[in-house]
């Protein structure tokens, strides 16, 4: 088998934020999954049941999105062409749009052993795009040019992040780098199907299937497939008799508190990445935003995070703590600087002021509490 990760290290320069959740057993700061006590109602179970019918509706979304995106890659393969592809591409973007909206809210399911998996193949960062496909400088690199394995679901699953969280196979960025190419024009081309052998081909036994084109087909289909099944399985999570919204009801204290500091870091760290791609700094999540999208990426968070804060007034009412006053101000004081960028983009102290402001969040969710005053 060649051997990939020669080749893979030149093109990684990412940071990994976090800890691994490449491991299907059991993260390093995991949720109790043990069976929870049926309680009683309760404000706060009132309250985090109305998070948890919210968080099946972004599932809901999420799913029927997932399905749009299955039949555009679908049609493509079957008629690779310049406009099968943009429409392909065009039905990438809504995804990743809820994606992001999504994202505070389905973050609990990373935090549990059996939902790691799924999160980590629906979105995982950073990536190396050359463990996929060819770079400019790279033409031969990736799983696609590696005739030795197979493109099938049983193994690629299995290698998914196996020995480097940074090797990608699965997930929304994985399938962005396949459609959106800035290396060469006609790149629909690269998916057009490989129907006949050359004669040194033949020679070497070269199969169809191991052609590169047929290789990168077979590649994002089986992605798209992936794609979709886990999608079903989040959205089969959190409905209402599902695992995580049962769990997510009946959290209390240090797990609600993780659940929530994580959520808020996540979707606040997605709006930072974004502003340090647009003035061109190193990322914390390593997105490479193949489809370019750092200014929609920034506005859709911004929006996902204003829009989870408002979810969880009522939780907050039920643990008063000091952090909240801090919170709400430095949380307006970014959605200010915002407005104002959009009025004003040609002014970069607005985006570094609001970095500053993303920096402030992450690190007062440390200190934030959810348990009852007596406590």
């Amino acid at each position: 088998m060649r051997t990939l990760l020669l080749l893979f290290a030149l093109v990684s320069g990412s940071v990994l934020i976090g800890c691994s959740d490449s491991t299907p057993t059991q993260p390093t700061e995991a949720v109790s999954e043990a069976p929870e006590e049926k309680q009683e109602s309760s404000p706060q179970l009132t309250t985090l049941n109305t998070v948890t019918e919210h968080t099946f509706r972004q599932t809901t979304e999420l799913l029927h999105l997932g399905h749009q995106l299955h039949i555009a890659v679908t049609h493509f393969l079957d008629t690779p062409t310049e406009t099968t592809l943009q429409q392909a591409q065009q039905a990438y973007l809504p995804i990743l749009k809820q994606w992001v909206a999504a994202m505070p809210y389905v973050h609990m399911t990373a935090l549990t052993s059996s939902g790691a998996p799924i999160i980590n193949r629906l979105e995982k960062l950073p990536m190396l795009p050359g463990y996929l496909d060819q770079l400019p400088d790279y033409p031969f690199s990736g799983l696609v040019h590696d005739i030795m394995l197979p493109i099938q679901a049983n193994n690629l699953t299995l290698l998914h992040t196996l020995d480097q969280d940074e090797q990608v196979i699965f997930g929304l960025s994985a399938i962005e780098f396949l459609l959106f190419d800035h290396y060469q024009a006609d790149h629909f081309k690269k998916f057009v199907p490989m129907t006949s052998l050359s004669a040194e081909e033949q020679k070497e036994n070269i199969k169809l299937e191991q052609l590169p084109n047929n290789r990168r087909r077979a590649l994002l289909l089986l992605q798209a497939n992936v794609l979709v099944e886990d999608l079903s399985n989040l959205h089969k999570r959190w409905r209402p008799t599902g695992d995580d919204a049962q769990r997510f009801s009946a959290l209390t204290d240090k797990n609600l508190k993780l659940t929530l500091t994580k959520s808020y870091q996540r979707i606040t760290e997605l709006v930072l990445d974004a502003l340090n791609s647009i003035q061109e700094k190193p990322l914390m999540l390593g997105r490479a935003h193949f489809a370019r999208e750092e200014r929609m990426l920034l506005s859709e968070g911004i929006t996902s995070l204003e829009s989870f804060h408002k979810a969880l007034r009522p939780i907050w009412e039920l643990y008063p703590q000091s952090e909240k006053t801090e919170f709400d101000g430095v949380l307006d004081s970014l959605l200010e600087l915002y407005a104002q960028y959009q009025q004003d983009p040609s002014n970069s102290l607005l985006l570094e002021l609001a970095s500053n402001r993303c920096n402030q969040l992450i690190e007062i969710a440390d200190d934030l509490t959810f348990s009852p005053p007596d406590n």
